[in-house]
C-alpha cells in the first residue's frame, strides 16, 4: 500500500489523507503509477491523463481538478485545488459536480451504487475556443440511459463550466425530474461564510430589497434555500448566484467557490453543510421530461470559480471569464450612451416629439436613441399593453413610417433603438384572435389577466413566427438597438401538451424557445444590440447573458441612493455593461447623474422641458460618463460596504490594472460627516499618484504607499452631494 500511496503523491499532487483514500478505493491497480499523459493543452490551461488506472487531471496556475474511477465503474471528483491559496477543498471522493437529477422516482448522481446507478461508459475531451471539455460518458445498465456529462475549464481563468445531456437508449420511456448541472461538494473543517445575492425586484424603499448582498455563517447543521420565486420569472426573488469563502481571523474575505446557474426559467438551489462537508444542489425545477426511447435532454449549464482574494477579487475575475466566454461581443465604445423614451414621455409619442428629442440627445453626446413602448398599432397614449402583437408601425402617430424616424436619428449620429415585448399578447389583437392555440395554458386556463396573455415559446410555431416578425421589424425600420422586455409572470409555466412540449416541461421548453429566438437574431444581424427588460432586473440571469448585451435594473430608478445600492450589490454577479440604469425626470444634479455611472449608462428624461443650464450639466455629466467609461470596465473596489442606512456614505473605486489609473466615485447622502477617509485599492506602494477633484481642480500628488495605508480623505460638504476624484500612476 505504500507503494501505491508514494505513486499517487506524485500522479495527485494531493495530501497524504487524500492519497490514502483514494489510494484504498483504486486498490486493484498496484506497482508505480507512470507520470500523467498531457493529452491536452490550451494556452497554460493542462490536460493529463493515466489511461491504465483511469485518471484524468486538469491544471492551471489558478487551479487543478482530478476526476478517478471508483472501483472502476464509477467517476469521481477526488481532488479540486487553489493552486494560488494551497487550499484543497476536497478530502474524499464526491460526485461529477455537473450532474443531478431523479430518474424514474429515483435521485442518482455519479456516485450513486451501481445497483440502480450510473457506471462509466467513455471519456473524451475536445479543446478549442481558449477551453478543454471533458465529457464522461455513464450508463444506466438496466434502463440503458446514457448521460454525457461535461467539465468544461478555461484558459487565464479558475472557472469551470458543468452541465449534462441525458440520453434514452433502451426500448422504454423513462421520466426525468429535474435537471441539477451544480451538484457541488467539498470539506472544509474551518469557518465558512455563504453570500447569496437577491433579484430585482420593484421596491422603494431604503434600503431596498433588491440586489442585497446576505452574508450568513454555514455553521454545522445550517442550510439555506434560494430561488425563483413563485412568479416564475428567474431573479423576481434572488440570483442564481452563490460564494462559499473562508475568511480571517478579522472576518475579511480570503478566498472561496463562486457559482451560480445559466438559466432564465424556474429554477431552485439548496446549500447546506453537515460537519465538515458543505453541498450545493442548483438547477431547473418543474420539468417532469419523459424521456422517449431514442431522444435526449440537455441541462442547463453551471458554473464554478475559485478565486483569491476579497468579494472586489472575485467579482473581477468572474467578470474576466464572463466577459470572454460567456456573454456575446460587444461593439466599441460600449456601453452606449442611451437616450429612451420611457419615462419622460410614456406612450406619448409622435413623431414631432421624438425628432424634437433626437436633436436635443445628440447635442447631448447621447449614442443611441431608444423608442419605448407606444410605437405600435394599437397602442394610443393609455395602457402601453394595448396593441402587443401587432408589431407594426402605427402611422397615426408616425405619418412617415417609423423609418423615416429612424434614417433621422441615423443622420444625427446616434444608433437607433426599439422595444418590443414578445412573450406577452394583448388578446385585442389578430395574432391572439387567430391563434388561440399560441397562448401558454395552465390546467385549461390561460396564463395571463384580463385582456393579456402569455405566449407560449415552448411552441415550435410560435418560435418561427416571432423569428420572422422580429427579423422585419430590425429590417424595415433599421434597428441597431432591440430593447426586449417582459412583463408577465409565468407561475409553473404551460402544460398544454398540444403546443409541442409535455405536460410537465412548459418553462423548460419556453426558456428553450426565448433563447433560440434570440440566437437566430444575433446570428442574422451581427450588429445589433439586445437589450434585456423584465419590469427591471426581474430575469436577470447568467442563461441570458448569453444572449443580451445590458440589461435593465429596476423599474425603481427614480431615488438615487436605491440605484447605487443596486449598483453597488448587482456588480458582484454581473459584469458592469450589463448594469443598466438611466437618470429620468425625478433629478437632474451632477449627483444624480454620477449615482447612474457605475455600469450602462442613459437618460430618460423630457428633454424639450430642460432649461438651458439643465441641458449644459447634462452635457458635461456624460462627456464626464464616457472618460469614466473605460475604467468602469475594468476593476471596481468597493470602499464602504453597501449602504443599509441614508446615514451610509457609498464610495466606488474603478481601476485600469494596464494604464495604473481610474477613478473615485463618493457619495454622502444623509450622513452628518462632512469628511470620510478610505484606504484605497489596486495600486502600486512605489508609484507615486496624482488625483484630481473633477469639481474643484484639486489636485495631490501622494505616493501608493501611503494611499493604501493611510488613505485619502474626500470632502463632501452638502448632504446629497457627491466627489469624483481621477486617478493616475506618474
Amino acid at each position: 500500500m505504500s507503494r501505491i500511496v508514494t505513486a499517487l503523491a506524485i500522479a495527485f499532487q494531493i495530501s497524504l489523507p487524500l492519497q490514502c483514500i483514494v489510494a484504498y478505493r483504486l486498490v486493484k491497480f498496484a506497482g508505480e503509477v507512470k507520470a500523467m499523459e498531457v493529452i491536452a493543452r490550451v494556452g497554460d490551461l493542462v490536460l493529463e491523463k493515466d489511461e491504465k488506472n483511469r485518471i484524468f487531471r486538469l491544471i492551471s496556475p489558478d487551479f487543478s481538478l482530478t476526476a478517478a474511477l471508483i472501483n472502476g465503474k464509477q467517476v469521481a471528483i477526488v481532488e479540486l485545488r487553489n493552486l494560488r491559496t494551497k487550499t484543497q477543498w476536497i478530502s474524499k471522493p464526491v460526485p461529477l459536480f455537473g450532474f443531478s437529477t431523479e430518474l424514474n422516482g429515483v435521485q442518482i448522481n455519479s456516485l450513486r451504487p451501481s445497483d440502480d446507478g450510473m457506471t462509466f461508459d467513455g471519456f473524451k475531451h475536445e479543446a478549442k475556443n481558449g477551453s478543454i471539455n471533458l465529457q464522461f460518458r455513464l450508463r444506466h445498465r438496466r434502463l440503458n440511459v446514457v448521460t454525457t456529462t461535461w467539465l468544461r475549464a478555461f484558459d487565464g481563468t479558475s472557472a469551470i463550466e458543468t452541465g449534462f445531456v441525458i440520453r434514452n437508449e433502451g426500448t422504454e420511456t423513462v421520466t426525468i425530474n429535474g435537471l441539477n448541472s451544480l451538484a457541488l461538494t467539498i470539506h472544509h473543517s474551518k469557518p465558512i461564510q455563504l453570500f447569496t445575492l437577491t433579484g430585482g425586484r420593484y421596491d422603494g424603499k431604503f434600503p431596498p430589497s433588491s440586489f442585497v448582498m446576505t452574508e450568513r455563517t454555514l455553521a454545522d447543521g445550517a442550510s439555506c434555500e434560494i430561488f425563483c420565486g413563485d412568479e416564475g420569472r428567474s431573479s423576481a426573488r434572488d440570483i442564481a448566484w452563490f460564494a462559499l469563502c473562508l475568511a480571517s481571523k478579522d472576518s475579511s474575505v480570503t478566498e472561496g467557490i463562486v457559482g451560480g446557474l445559466e438559466w432564465s426559467g424556474r429554477w431552485r438551489g439548496f446549500i447546506q453543510r453537515q460537519g465538515d462537508t458543505v453541498t450545493v444542489r442548483m438547477g431547473a425545477t418543474e420539468v417532469v421530461h419523459h424521456l422517449k426511447p431514442n431522444s435526449e435532454i440537455i441541462s442547463p449549464s453551471s458554473f464554478l470559480l475559485l478565486f483569491s482574494g476579497d468579494l472586489d477579487d472575485a467579482g473581477w475575475q468572474l467578470h474576466q471569464w464572463q466577459e470572454k466566454f460567456l456573454c456575446p461581443s460587444m461593439p466599441p465604445n460600449f456601453p452606449w450612451v442611451q437616450f429612451n423614451s420611457w419615462f419622460g414621455w410614456a406612450t406619448r409619442i409622435d413623431e414631432a416629439i421624438l425628432m424634437r428629442e433626437a436633436d436635443i440627445a445628440a447635442n447631448l453626446g447621447c449614442e443611441v436613441f431608444v423608442v419605448d413602448a407606444g410605437w405600435y398599432i394599437g397602442c394610443g397614449i393609455g395602457d402601453f399593453g394595448h396593441g402587443l402583437g401587432n408589431w407594426a408601425e402605427n402611422r397615426g402617430k408616425f405619418p412617415k413610417g417609423l423609418k423615416a424616424l429612424s434614417d433621422y436619428v441615423h443622420q444625427k449620429g446616434m444608433k437607433f433603438g426599439l422595444w418590443v415585448e414578445p412573450e406577452r399578447v394583448d388578446l385585442e389583437t389578430d395574432l391572439a384572435k387567430q391563434h388561440p392555440d399560441w397562448l401558454a395554458k395552465r390546467d385549461g386556463r390561460v396564463i395571463g389577466g384580463g385582456r393579456y396573455a402569455h405566449l407560449c415559446f415552448g411552441n415550435p410555431q410560435v418560435v418561427e413566427w416571432f423569428k420572422e416578425r422580429l427579423a422585419k421589424v430590425i429590417v424595415d425600420y433599421g434597428v441597431d438597438w432591440l430593447k426586449w422586455d417582459y412583463n408577465i409572470a409565468y407561475g409553473l409555466g404551460c402544460n398544454d401538451a398540444t403546443h409541442g412540449h409535455q405536460s410537465g416541461n412548459g418553462t423548460y421548453a419556453h426558456t428553450r424557445g426565448l433563447y433560440a429566438v434570440k440566437a437566430f437574431l444575433r446570428e442574422r444581424f451581427p450588429h445589433l444590440v439586445i437589450e434585456g427588460c423584465a419590469s427591471g432586473g426581474n430575469r436577470i440571469d447568467f442563461g441570458i447573458l448569453r444572449h443580451v448585451h445590458t440589461y435593465w435594473l429596476s423599474d425603481f430608478t427614480h431615488r438615487a441612493a436605491n440605484v447605487r445600492f443596486h449598483l453597488t450589490g448587482a456588480w458582484f454577479a454581473l459584469p458592469p455593461y450589463y448594469l443598466n440604469t438611466w437618470v429620468v425626470h425625478e433629478g437632474t444634479t451632477v449627483t444624480e447623474f454620477r449615482s447612474r455611472m457605475g455600469g450602462a449608462f442613459g437618460i430618460s428624461p423630457r428633454l424639450a422641458q430642460w432649461d438651458k443650464a439643465t441641458i449644459e450639466r447634462a452635457k458635461k455629466c456624460i462627456a464626464e460618463y464616457k472618460r469614466l467609461r473605460p475604467f468602469i470596465l475594468k476593476r471596481r473596489f468597493l470602499l464602504t460596504p453597501q449602504a443599509r442606512s441614508l446615514q451610509d456614505w457609498t464610495i466606488w473605486q474603478f481601476h485600469d490594472p494596464e494604464s495604473d489609473s481610474g477613478a473615485i466615485l463618493a457619495f454622502r447622502e444623509q450622513s452628518q460627516n462632512e469628511r470620510i477617509t478610505v484606504r484605497l485599492k489596486g495600486l502600486n506602494p512605489k508609484k507615486r499618484y496624482e488625483l484630481k477633484n473633477a469639481d474643484t481642480d484639486e489636485t495631490l500628488i501622494q505616493m501608493g504607499e501611503q494611499l493604501l495605508r493611510n488613505g485619502l480623505t474626500i470632502a463632501i460638504i452638502e448632504t446629497g452631494g457627491s466627489a469624483l476624484w481621477w486617478v493616475k500612476g506618474k
